[in-house]
């Protein structure tokens, strides 16, 4: 075994391109392109193990961008290199279980490239074939040296057993291997929403349909082929997998044998709940006796969703919650007993959730967790039923946390990381897999001719290095952007100069802020905060002190915020319990509060035409008009494929939206008020949301998802 000379010393005859290279625990069969850790073979194939080989090769050098293209991908490919590459590294990263911020592997130089810092060996073919035949070359023993060899071996073993036994026994109570935590498939493909078999030999998954793969296995299983399929789950027996498949008010449930076949419809759910922000999937849970699914189902005499029993014998619903006013209950998870029950509990418009576990026959529901954060994706069980395992933003980014079933403090599961949602516990094998995500989200901004016309292509105003970016808006003299954001490990408020310079975090407050609007004087800022199960309107100033409430209903979720032309109002959105959110404004600073619509409404902005412009609903795709002091309510707009209140932005003269026609590219339109027309401005080259316009009229910014990844990850000897 040789340690690898630098790259001005090596030859081919030094580099072995068809042969084995190790570093660190790991082994690199270049030949197969195949990657081991201890032996086991973790999944990396393609074009990540490509560019872990090449990266392998120049070790301890600068392996540029402009090489990698070059050399792995072809010239004529259409592509999108940068996006690419990215996922690759990224894939190999987490194949190794490195961090771009503390590299030991792979570090990263800032738009040139990569390079591997780590040491690297050259396992001679020599010594791989000599060890291998090694075994193989002692000569046979006669046969009275046998004879006698096991007497002597046999009388050991008779001496050394009782001590043996009581070593292994000892050793088995007293260590445990740890953790290891490799990706479970490897591919390139987005991947979500894991689900062990019974045996927990097998996860199923999302990815562009429901596929299936055998732990340890080669080869995937394609059962579904639609990309609104999600949230697998597996039949007690093994032999069915059940699925949701989002539709637009709601969802269906399907299922289709685990070795594949026809999918067939078992039950459509309609959730019409528009006070909802709608970012929970349908996640649901099959009874470990197989008599029922446990779902969420608006409950008839709530009318807000509760969790919700179905019956597989004659498909009828019963509620086994019943959320307070203003709550609704969502992503239940059965015991691996049957008999209870975790789901999460959101207030509001969604985002504040905390853990509850119910009795599967209905009964009060006992609150496990008291942190109003958000929960990411449904709770998981321990097999022996004693805890629940749930992803959560207690104490910044979502991590993964763990508490006994009957209360107590949460605790941290560690070595995993953060980013991650949806985990799923096997009930045997002690096995964990969850949702690993990366986002890398930046603002970017598009100058304009005219209302309709776009100079030129989109240019890279301001990027995040780690968290979500949105909502931004223009001062009212345009020098300035403030937006939320959570690249600081908590939703806070941002502000940026707008030519993109100097970035600076306006709130600290380790919560749940967001949908910030400057005051036309450019002195203060209004935003919605949710300090604990509710949401409130705060003010933040330049004077230096922290922000503060801003009395508006008591009561009463309070959001999204926005000035009126002379600052003397805030308008903004308000709701209680099952009632329609509805459009309200205050007095500023004194307070008082006036209810400016009746039919429903949010995001309100004032329009310089004596109108206060607003959606109807959270998710809805018309955009309608009130006067100012109240009276009639006007549809102005209904845009096509507007799915959110955050995707319009009102400028003078019109209405700018972004939609979402075709993954992963959007379109930004305008909507002219002169002449009721809708006209296509630009298309954008990837997803784009929140667009805000400057006050000039002259640029508008946007939010860009210039990187979205989901993988898979399993962790094996989870206890």
């Amino acid at each position: 075994m040789v340690t690898k000379p630098p790259a001005s010393q090596r030859g081919n005859a030094n580099w072995p391109s068809n042969g084995f290279v190790r570093f660190g625990n790991f082994e690199a069969d270049l030949r197969s392109a195949e990657l081991r850790k201890g032996g086991l073979k973790i999944r990396l194939h393609g074009q990540p193990f490509a560019v872990l080989a090449l990266l392998l090769e120049q070790a301890g050098e600068l392996v540029t961008r402009e090489e990698l293209h070059q050399k792995l991908w072809a010239s004529d490919t259409f592509v999108d290199f940068e996006q690419g590459l990215n996922k690759a590294v990224n894939k190999v990263r987490e194949a190794l279980g490195d961090d771009a911020e503390s590299p030991r592997f792979i570090e990263t130089l800032p738009r040139r490239g990569y390079r591997f810092v780590a040491p690297v060996q050259i396992v001679s073919s020599e010594l791989t074939s000599t060890s291998v035949r090694a075994d193989r070359d002692f000569s046979q023993p006669s046969g009275k040296i046998l004879h006698r060899r096991w007497f002597a071996v046999m009388a050991l073993l008779l001496f050394a057993a009782p001590a043996t036994l009581f070593y292994l026994r000892w050793r088995s109570s007293s260590t445990k291997a740890g953790p290891e935590v490799v990706p479970l498939t490897g591919m390139d493909e987005g991947e979500s929403f894991a689900a062990f078999s019974p045996d927990g030999n097998q996860v199923a998954f999302a990815s562009n349909g429901i596929q299936v793969m055998l732990i340890g296995g080669e080869r995937l299983l394609r059962l579904t082929s639609d990309s609104r399929d999600c949230c697998p789950v597996w039949s007690p027996d093994g032999r069915t997998v059940a699925f949701a498949r989002s539709q637009p008010t709601g969802f269906t449930i399907y299922t289709v044998p685990s070795l594949g076949g026809n999918a067939k419809v078992l039950f459509s759910n309609s959730i019409d709940f528009p006070e909802y922000i709608g970012l929970f999937p349908p996640t649901f849970s099959w009874s470990p006796d197989g008599t029922q699914l446990a779902i969420t189902a608006v409950s008839p005499s709530l009318r807000r969703p509760a969790i919700t029993l179905l019956s597989l014998q004659d498909f009828s619903l019963h509620p086994i919650t019943s959320p307070p006013r203003q709550f609704s209950d969502w992503a239940p998870a059965f015991s691996p007993d049957g008999k209870f029950l975790a789901f999460r509990r959101s207030s509001g418009p969604g985002l504040v959730d905390d853990l509850y576990v119910v009795p599967a026959t209905g009964g009060e529901a006992q609150r496990l967790t008291f942190d109003n954060r958000w929960i990411g994706g449904a709770p998981a069980w321990s097999p022996d039923g004693r805890d629940v395992v749930f992803s959560s933003g207690r104490a910044g980014l979502l991590a993964l946390w763990r508490i006994r079933a009957s209360g107590g403090t949460p605790r941290r599961i560690e070595g995993m990381g953060t980013s991650m949602a949806d985990p799923a516990v096997s009930l045997k094998g002690h096995r964990l897999a969850y949702t690993n995500f990366v986002h890398r989200v930046s603002l970017w901004s598009v100058r304009l001719i005219d209302p309709m016309r776009a100079a030129g292509s989109p240019q890279l105003l301001f990027g995040s290095k780690a968290g979500a970016l949105g909502l931004p808006h223009f001062s009212a003299d345009g020098k300035k952007i403030v937006f939320e954001s959570s690249q600081s490990g908590y939703d806070e408020i941002w502000s940026v100069n707008s030519d993109g310079t100097n970035p600076a975090q306006f709130t600290f407050l380790k919560g749940e802020s967001g949908t910030p609007r400057w005051s036309y004087d450019g002195r203060s800022v209004a935003f919605d905060y949710r300090p604990s199960e509710r949401s409130e309107i705060f003010i933040a100033d330049d004077s230096g002190r922290p922000p503060h409430l801003f009395p508006t209903n008591p009561g009463a979720n309070n959001f999204v915020p926005s000035w009126s032309g002379d600052g003397h109002w805030l308008y903004f959105s308000s709701s209680r319990g099952n009632e329609p959110i509805q459009v309200w404004k205050a007095h500023y600073p004194e307070g008082g509060t006036i209810q400016l619509t009746q039919d429903g409404g949010t995001f309100p902005v004032e329009g310089a035409d004596g109108f206060v412009y607003y959606s109807k609903s959270m998710n809805s795709d018309e955009i309608w008009r009130v006067p100012v002091d109240g009276g009639r309510e006007s549809l102005v707009l209904k845009a096509p494929d507007l799915d959110c209140f955050c995707q319009w932005t009102l400028a003078p003269t019109g209405i700018y939206f972004i939609t979402q026609r075709t993954e992963p590219q959007s379109t930004l339109f305008f909507y002219d008020f002169a002449n009721t027309r809708i006209k296509e401005v630009l298309r954008l080259k990837k997803s784009g949301r929140n667009p805000a316009i400057s006050p000039d009229g002259k640029f508008l910014t946007y939010v860009q998802w210039d990187q979205e990844d989901y993988t898979i990850m399993l962790v094996n000897h989870f206890y």
